[in-house]
């Protein structure tokens, strides 16, 4: 079972991710990032498609796999997966320091570690409470 402080730092987070993805969208992301670049080319399409089609299946999903799992322990798995949003999205601001300017999707990938704190804080204590 997730707790309703995990339940609230998700539907919080959800907010995050899609203010991200407007921040990409809008500073052309897709067609700076390595992954975007090496994906489109792995399945021979354009950077921007690459990113539409894994973004449109994303951004959707989150909340309904939220919704159909949140009353059980596949939920709390799940939500430990999406947790790992929180670290794979300090490549925004790492490669903005590497190349010493703004990097697209920067300014609010400075946000997700303050806020995997919290979560994952909160994914422990779920953890430890769904053991007992």
């Amino acid at each position: 079972m997730l707790s309703n402080k995990l339940k609230h730092l998700f539907l919080l987070s959800l907010i995050l991710i899609y203010a991200h993805g407007v921040e990409e969208i809008i500073n052309n992301f897709q067609y700076s990032d390595s992954f975007m670049v090496y994906g489109a080319n792995l399945f021979n399409t354009t950077p921007e498609i690459f990113y539409w089609v894994s973004h449109l299946i994303s951004w959707p999903s989150l909340p309904i796999l939220f919704l159909l799992f949140r009353k059980n322990r596949l939920g709390l798995f799940l939500m430990t997966l999406y947790g790992f949003v929180f670290f794979i999205e300090l490549h925004h601001p790492i490669k903005g320091l590497l190349i010493g300017s703004y990097y697209p999707g920067m300014n609010t990938a400075m946000v997700y570690p303050i806020f995997g704190i919290f979560y994952w804080k909160q994914i422990i204590e779920d953890w430890k409470m769904a053991r007992k």
